[in-house]
């Protein structure tokens, strides 16, 4: 495994104190022992806090960190709650803390009659049913209570880079770190509008009369052949279309036309329109006073966006949606999930891969394509999906035959895990191991983590000294990305980089934190003062940065999040070579979060790193080398998701 050395953040004289008290206790362990058995006898002479933990976990407690979930229908965000409330609670809710939190919001006359209708004295801990009492008592005195519904779904994942999550009836806002919840399981939520304020309960997982949930003669359990069973892979999928006009959703005209016979319709309403010739959406929906026309074609042919010219600018097989809103006209493509995949595959791998690495290209997309399609993301503009990179880049003029049969070779497979849809993710290029979700400040999967790509089986031992190592031999180490360095200049950079923070510090989503010299959080860094320096604080398991300090004169901003320490790296990177030497310069971040730094002189910093993109799930290149070694499209997937099993969906 490889070690990491954990650089230690200094916040002046407290973190002096810190260490003096740590040298006292190591001379006094007399002292340790003694008062851990005065918490042994405190321990046994808390029946109520026992009782609660032997009986139901976390179903059965309120942890206090939950709050800053619930507390937003007080028109409290998360952080305010985090900061202002939980530091005076105790972890699980007691009635003092609910009184606490009654008289802050200038209701304290009636926390006695509550406490008493949820049947609570001095010193227990709320039971979720309990605290289900106050909270809705709360929304009461709040004049909010009709807002707020209990909803039931299943979780199945986080949004990737959101504040959301996915269920089986839709996506919804979460503040994720106040709201956990496990893969696959049922909840009864509260919801106001689109946003999850906690969970009221878990519903128990129902076993099939007369069974248990042994392993059946089949080697699943019946638990998991049952809920198997709910799979599927949709047969259309609906496409926002972007890419045509520079990622751009609105338009002002939408001009098609077919080499067939094609038709446009509304309601009733139904234009044949000759083959080879091109009508604007726009004029037809004026003429017939509608705001939306479906462009459909019989037989095999395929609708042709062009110009008023005639000039073609992509060709799409399905129909095609048009859309008016406020802002303009917008357009979907809706087609055969296949149909899609195949333009889908071309734009996130390239046809000279292997064929296995295809086959395991096209599963991924598949199955992502499917929880997506359960999603409410692009539900305004009446779509599944969109055609970037923020979904999968969707690319139908790039379709070539190896991507073709790839995706007709694994025609309706997906990844399952447990027997459900499992969360697939992909990357181009690692640095020779993959990461899991903690990356993005995400509870792990069981199939999503470290896997090593070495072809050795010499494991490092310091997480700089490999990411310097450009002799490295991995699975992906062909890829140009495998290894690179740059150079960063941070004092010259500086107002970038500050714009970037106080950008990311608005949106109050936990990804950094902002921390005056006495150690305060703050909202702004506008007075902070100078840049002086960067720093690795810590590191995910397989090597990849999850805290990078970013120091100024008067504090330090601290950066947990992936994807925004590789955005505001690249704020003062002023080059960057891949292991070619070849400057790098057509890409928006910092290749990946896999890197070591090297302070030079003047406020300059070496780079060095490998690997391209979030390094989460499949990495691409890596599938290709395995393939090229004899792997099948089922031992990649096998290898980069652990624990995963191929479905063929219904």
């Amino acid at each position: 495994m490889m070690r990491q050395q954990k650089t230690v953040v200094s916040y002046g004289r407290a973190y002096v104190i810190r260490q003096k008290n740590r040298r006292r206790r190591r001379k006094y362990k007399w002292l340790c022992m003694g008062i851990g058995l005065l918490f042994v006898l405190v321990f046994l002479l808390k029946p109520n806090v026992q009782a609660v933990e032997d009986a139901g976990g976390w179903s059965d407690r309120v942890r206090s960190l939950e709050l800053a979930g619930y507390l937003q229908a007080a028109n409290l965000t998360p952080e305010e709650t985090r900061r202002l409330l939980l530091p005076e609670l105790q972890d699980y809710v007691t009635p003092e803390d609910v009184q606490l939190i009654f008289e802050k919001r200038g209701f304290g006359e009636y926390t006695e009659e509550i406490l008493g209708q949820a049947q609570l004295a001095a010193g227990d801990v709320l039971s979720r049913a309990q605290w289900n009492v106050v909270y809705e008592r709360l929304l009461e005195k709040l004049q909010v209570k009709d807002t707020v519904s209990q909803v039931m779904l299943q979780y199945l994942g986080k949004v990737f880079g959101e504040a959301r999550i996915m269920a089986d009836n839709g996506n919804y806002d979460c503040d994720l770190e106040s709201c956990r919840m496990e893969y696959g399981k049922k909840y009864v939520v509260y919801v106001q509008g689109n946003l999850i304020l906690g969970i009221c309960s878990q519903e128990e997982q129902k076993q099939t009369e007369g069974k248990d949930s042994e392993k059946a003669e089949n080697g699943a359990t019946e638990q998991g052949t049952e809920v198997t069973d709910q799979i599927t892979v949709p047969d259309t999928i609906r496409v926002l279309l972007t890419q045509d006009q520079k990622q751009n959703v609105f338009r002002e005209d939408v001009w098609i036309k077919c080499d067939a016979e094609w038709k446009l319709c509304a309601g009733e309403t139904e234009d044949v329109i000759p083959a080879g010739e091109a009508r604007s959406c726009k004029v037809w929906m004026e003429e017939h006073q509608t705001d939306q026309v479906l462009a459909k074609i019989s037989g095999d042919g395929k609708l042709k966006l062009c110009d008023s010219d005639g000039n073609e600018k992509g060709t799409y097989a399905g129909n095609l949606h048009v859309y008016r809103g406020d802002s303009g006209l917008w357009l979907v493509n809706e087609l055969g999930m296949e149909e899609y995949l195949c333009g889908v595959v071309p734009g996130e791998m390239p046809s000279s891969f292997a064929p296995e690495a295809l086959k395991a290209q096209a599963v991924c997309a598949r199955t992502y394509a499917a929880i997506q399609a359960l999603g409410t993301t692009y539900e305004t503009y009446h779509a599944d999906v969109d055609d970037t990179t923020a979904c999968q880049v969707y690319l139908p003029a790039n379709e070539n035959q190896a991507a073709t049969d790839a995706v007709n070779a694994t025609a309706g497979e997906v990844l399952s895990y447990e027997g459900r849809l499992a969360s697939v993710y992909y990357f181009s290029t690692s640095c020779g191991y993959t990461t899991g979700l903690e990356v993005w400040q995400q509870e792990t999967l069981a199939y999503l983590g470290k896997v090593s790509l070495l072809l050795s089986g010499e494991q490092p031992v310091s997480v700089d000294d490999f990411l310097k190592d450009w002799s490295v031999q991995a699975y992906d180490s062909e890829s140009r990305f495998f290894r690179w360095k740059g150079e960063l200049q941070v004092s010259e950079r500086r107002d970038q980089l500050m714009k970037k923070i106080e950008e990311a510090l608005s949106r109050q989503d936990g990804k950094l934190t902002a921390l005056s010299r006495n150690g305060q959080h703050v909202a702004s860094v506008s007075d902070f003062g100078d840049c002086t320096g960067i720093k690795i604080c810590d590191r995910s398991d397989s090597g990849a940065v999850t805290d990078l300090a970013v120091i100024f004169d008067a504090g330090e901003v601290h950066v947990y999040n992936e994807n925004l320490i590789r955005n505001l790296i690249w704020q003062i990177c002023v080059s960057l070579t891949d292991k070619n030497g070849e400057n790098v310069n057509t890409i928006t971040m910092l290749p990946s979060a896999f890197f070591t730094l090297q302070e030079q002189e003047n406020g300059r910093y070496e780079i060095m790193g490998g690997g391209l993109g979030h390094g989460i799930g499949m990495s691409q290149y890596g599938a290709d080398g395995m393939a090229r070694a004899g792997k099948t499209a089922a031992e990649i997937l096998q290898y980069f998701f652990p624990g995963t099993e191929l479905f063929l969906g219904k």
